[in-house]
């Protein structure tokens, strides 16, 4: 069945507007997956609003991706943001991605939205299970990858993309799960024609932004974006979080306008 767009209520996260209403209109999109639409609290009810389809880490939507959701928010820019997954055997890809296709035809569908101008962002895990989903192609603008566990089966299935123009990889240089190597063997993965982007952030390790999880300056077990059982040190920081946001803002924000 294809997705439906119902109407739900706001996230945890979901500040107020300065006029003090609601910053967000939220939505539920159900189907084959469920997942939350946010809407910006400036928008003009005759101009469709761009959106970003945001696949968070393996433990799912939460503190993790609050910062990237309000600095897209900010800036006039929808958040459809859907669940977790599930722990991928033996290193390989998750057993199944989300339906993109449907996604995209729901985001066609609804006059608030603009289908010409989406990007995806995804954390980790989610970065494995959107990328078979781009082998198609589809109208998206840009595509983001967080820490996504970089190794051969991740670079496989990037040279089967054809749905990103522009492609940001970002990870950092202490992170275990992300060799700088085999991510760079990622990025020249992709089809020659496509902008890509590989940065890398000094200092940071795997999952910077779950500061929420912990004291600061601890550390914490994360499930690893290859699965298996596997866990993935990390020592969250907000300041590397924060940076790691406005670089992908900056990014999302020049691919949707062209630029």
């Amino acid at each position: 069945m294809a997705p439906v767009l119902v109407l739900c209520g706001p996230p945890a996260w979901a500040g107020a507007a300065p006029d003090g209403g609601d910053a967000t209109e939220v939505v539920g999109l159900t189907g084959a997956d469920s997942a939350l639409l946010t809407l910006p609290p400036r928008r003009s009810p005759d101009r469709p609003m761009p959106v970003v389809l945001l696949l968070p880490d393996a433990d799912g939507p939460g503190p993790r991706t609050e910062l990237y959701g309000r600095r897209l928010l900010e800036n006039g820019i929808a958040l459809l943001e859907l669940p977790g997954g599930e722990d991928p055997e033996n290193g390989g890809l998750p057993p199944s991605g989300p339906p993109l296709a449907p996604l995209l035809a729901a985001i066609a569908a609804d006059p608030r939205l603009d289908a010409r101008q989406v990007a995806l962002m995804a954390l980790g895990e989610g970065a494995r299970r959107i990328l078979p989903g781009l082998a198609a192609g589809g109208p998206v603008a840009a595509l983001v990858l967080l820490y996504p566990g970089c190794d051969a089966v991740l670079a496989g299935a990037a040279r089967r993309v054809g749905g990103a123009p522009r492609i940001l990889l970002l990870h950092g240089d202490e992170d275990a799960a992300n060799d700088p190597g085999a991510c760079a063997a990622v990025a020249g993965a992709f089809p020659a024609q496509r902008e890509v982007r590989h940065r890398v952030l000094a200092g940071a390790g795997y999952g910077w932004d779950a500061y929420a999880m912990v004291r600061p300056g601890g550390a914490v077990l994360l499930p690893h974006p290859a699965g298996n059982g596997r866990r993935a040190w990390s020592q969250p920081d907000a300041r590397t979080t924060e940076v790691a946001a406005d670089r992908v803002l900056g990014f999302i924000l020049a691919a949707l306008a062209g630029r």
